[in-house]
């Protein structure tokens, strides 16, 4: 009996760390371009992602399609992308992980008069 249910909750564990939300992004031209998942292989089709500023002001918005892709046009302003698969349950890509972007993209230059 005592095997069962450490085999049980054993089982539980595992199925529990198996369904951690993932996401790729990468700029195409001026779309980025991200696909969605779960870590286990498992689609994600209709988790909201939001493109937020860090200001918090949302800057796009939208669901993963059913091949579990979003796209959203590049913002001109510094921006993470958040994935929400509900509570405990969400990812997020700042700007400087995404695929392509150039790391001074939005580097304000100052000049000296």
């Amino acid at each position: 009996m005592r095997l069962l249910l450490l085999l049980g909750a054993l089982l539980c564990a595992t199925a529990a760390q198996a369904h951690t939300p993932v996401c790729r992004c990468q700029l195409e031209a001026q779309q980025i371009s991200c696909q969605g998942g779960y870590d286990d292989g498992s689609s994600a089709d209709g988790i909201a992602m939001r493109v937020l500023a860090y200001s918090g002001e949302t800057l796009a918005d939208g669901v993963l399609d059913t091949r579990s892709r979003f796209s959203t046009p590049l913002p001109g302003q510094p921006f993470y992308i958040l994935m929400d698969a509900g509570p405990g349950e969400m990812f997020e890509i700042d700007w400087r992980d995404v695929a392509g972007i150039d790391q001074q993209h939005f580097e304000v230059t100052s000049t000296t008069f």
